[in-house]
């Protein structure tokens, strides 16, 4: 707090010895022009440059630790979230990481982007009008009017921003909901007759709207000034007329746009804020148990396990250590929400037994589960495997990049993945998803899609080594694709299954 207070008076600091620099300055020309023989320009001429200084000086202060809080508040939020969201899932498909690192980075700017700009502002025109009131007090009327139109324009425009916002924020979760549905199936889309691409064009218009309102109050502003500035030339009092300080409130009405457009424009910046904060605070997030399984995995069995959100009917599975089953199904069928009940990711009715022990609801600490889209953090390729097992010897990784056919990987450990550095390939992502699960070394793998994106060639590789996993332990993988080489124990049709579940439903009706 005491870092933003302080960032916030270099801010006041820093416009003030700007503004303060335009009124002597101005003063100085026109003294210049009029001076009578011995006026002593020197003095203000070390004036200037000292106020330039300070200007300059705290400008580059503000900044500095304007931003450095601005990190210190963004970690500290996004530690906070982490930390509400650990064994958690967000159901919501638009709360993605997309809209929660925007939340959190509109959350923590606040007072750079929004206090520290209105401090100053405020700042300028009480200096504008003391000036005023010191120097011309009978201009001190024009320095009311525009003091109270830029109170008006900022009060309509800060209200209008936060409708804005809301409708900029209902398009966004609009299209990145559909987005994300679309670029999910995208290897699918040579199957789809109809394939609507998603439309950005109301989005583009609520950001255009929010920026369009800002550019109005300035240009209105910006009118009133020169209104102000006309009615000044026009009514001069005769007692003024060669006197310098009538160069102040003209160069302070010419330059009100340049020192008033900021702060109008920075008003989305506090709605911003708000809706930031609103959808933090409102985060549907379903909390996840978390349990230790201390026997030895040789026996699952899923006992009329069904999920809420399809409409399948319930499951029967058994399997024994060193078989693999391939969940398949058409594009939304319902193959991955029944992989990630299997896993215990989502909720589910009946029951996860291992041998003879019913698992409670909830995540085992020992299986892996790789999703469909693999993530790739921005860090080294060490960092990226290690979030299978933290302690892992650089032998055990480059052990696993090679069973995951990365072997072209081994000596770039230390090297930078992510869109500042190297980027992975769909098919090295894929890959990179099945070296964790060999790091893990868990009795259970899950794997999501683990063949999408791969070429035929590829596809026989990953086979190879899931086929080499699958000798010692569980394997269950949910793919539309299957290699001619995989090495398949059991299959569960999904389509099949929801066609008997159909034809069931008719006769009973």
């Amino acid at each position: 707090m005491k870092s933003n207070l302080l960032a916030t008076l270099l801010a006041a600091v820093h416009v003030s010895a700007g503004l303060i620099l335009l009124i002597f300055s101005s003063w100085f020309i026109a003294a210049c022009a009029i001076a009578a023989p011995g006026f002593n320009y020197m003095l203000p001429a070390v004036v200037i440059r000292a106020l330039a200084l300070i200007r300059i000086a705290s400008g580059y202060g503000q900044m500095w630790l304007g931003h450095k809080q601005l990190l210190t508040r963004l970690a500290v939020t996004r530690l906070a979230l982490f930390q509400r969201l650990q064994d958690s899932r967000l159901p919501q498909q638009d709360a993605s990481t997309e809209a929660l690192v925007q939340h959190t980075e509109a959350v923590a700017a606040l007072w750079v982007a929004w206090i520290g700009q209105h401090t100053g502002v405020i700042v300028m025109m009480l200096i504008s009008q003391l000036t005023l009131l010191w120097l011309l007090p009978t201009m001190a009327v024009y320095g009311w009017a525009l003091l109270i139109g830029g109170a008006l324009s900022f009060g309509w425009v800060c209200i209008k921003a936060l409708r804005d916002s809301e409708e900029l924020l209902k398009q966004k979760q609009a299209f990145r909901q559909y987005s994300n549905g679309q670029l999910t199936s995208c290897s699918l889309w040579h199957l789809q007759t109809n394939l609507t691409l998603p439309d950005a064009s109301l989005m583009w218009q609520a950001q255009q709207a929010v920026q369009a309102r800002g550019d109005n109050a300035v240009r209105r502003l910006h009118l009133l000034s020169l209104v102000l500035l006309t009615t000044i030339l026009l009514q001069v009092p005769q007692a003024l007329f060669g006197h310098a300080t009538i160069l102040i409130p003209v160069m302070l009405l010419l330059s009100a746009r340049d020192w008033l457009a900021s702060p109008l424009r920075s008003q989305p910046a506090l709605a911003d804020c708000l809706n930031g904060k609103s959808q933090l605070t409102n985060l549907a997030i379903h909390k996840l148990t978390r349990q230790v399984l201390d026997i030895p995995l040789t026996e699952l069995h899923i006992r009329r396990l069904k999920v809420d959100s399809r409409p399948l009917p319930p499951v029967n599975l058994s399997m024994k250590q060193g078989q693999l089953l391939l969940l398949q199904g058409s594009s939304g069928s319902g193959k991955t929400s029944l992989l990630q009940a299997i896993y215990g990711f989502i909720p589910y009715q009946g029951e996860r037994v291992v041998n003879n022990q019913v698992l409670s609801q909830g995540l085992v600490d020992s299986w892996y589960f790789a999703e469909q889209q693999p993530t790739c953090l921005a860090g080294s390729l060490r960092d990226n495997l290690q979030i299978a097992r933290p302690d892992a010897t650089d032998t055990a990784l480059r052990d696993a990049l090679q069973k995951a056919n990365l072997s072209h990987l081994e000596r770039a450990l230390d090297e930078w993945l992510g869109d500042t550095g190297r980027r992975l390939s769909g098919g090295e992502l894929k890959r990179l998803n099945l070296a964790r699960a060999w790091l893990s070394d868990a009795p259970l793998w899950c794997l999501d899609e683990p063949f999408e994106g791969l070429d035929s060639h590829q596809q026989k590789l990953m086979a190879d080594s899931i086929n080499l996993a699958a000798t010692d332990r569980i394997v269950i993988l949910a793919s539309h694709l299957r290699p001619s080489n995989l090495n398949i124990s059991h299959k569960l049709d999904i389509d099949k299954l929801a066609e008997v579940n159909t034809c069931a439903t008719h006769q009973v009706g």
